[in-house]
This record gives C-alpha cells, structure tokens and sequence, in this order.
C-alpha cells in the first residue's frame, strides 16, 4: 500500500496550483510569450513562500499571489510602496489582502489597455 506523508500530499497540491495559475495566465493573456512549465513550476514554487511569509496560506490566497507576481513582478511586494504597505498591514487578513491584490492588478490591466 503506498503511504503518502503530510508533505508529499502539500507538495502535489503546491505542484496542481501552480499548474493551475500557469494554465489560467496562459488562457487569459494568450498574446502574451509562453512561460514553460518547468521555469513557471520554479517562479511558482519562489512564489509561494513569498505568499506564505504575508500570511497567505490558502490555496486561493496564493493563486492571488502568484498571478499578481507574474504581472506585475516577482518582487512586487517589494517594489510597489502600495502592496508593500497592504502586505505588511496587520489589521488586513489574509483573504483581504488577495482580494486588493485582485483589484489592484485588474486595474494595472484596465490602465494598460487604454494605452493601446
């Protein structure tokens, strides 16, 4: 009978979300330059703990996350004075933190469309 530890069982589940998020980025930016599986699998992977460190732990939470590192940068939440601040922020729980970063890359979108 095979037995799968604790972490094995997180790591697949880690390993189908980040599959997820590369699927979603691709179905929904399909102008955009391909990212292979296997460097996004490695973007992902840096992603989640940069996600887990705000306290992002779901599986909603970090797919929030990684989509946004992927738009907006892999260190956003360092180089945008914005998200640094609503990362850091102790009154916000972690689910209101991925909805603002839903809303602020949905905004980053609207203003580069208008641009074209």
């Amino acid at each position: 009978m095979l037995v799968l530890s604790q972490a094995q069982l997180d790591k697949l589940g880690e390993e189908d979300l980040i599959r997820a998020v590369h699927r979603y980025l691709a179905d929904r930016f399909p102008d955009a330059d391909p990212i292979q599986a296997d460097d996004f699998r490695l973007f992902g992977r840096s992603q989640l703990a940069r996600a887990e460190a705000h306290g992002m732990t779901t599986r909603w939470q970090a797919a929030c996350y990684i989509v946004t590192a992927a738009l907006a940068g892999d260190r956003f939440d360092e180089d945008s004075p914005a998200a640094r601040e609503v990362l850091a922020d102790p009154a916000m729980s972690a689910d209101q933190k991925a909805e603002w970063l839903t809303e602020w890359v949905d905004a980053m979108i609207a203003a580069l469309s208008q641009r074209d």
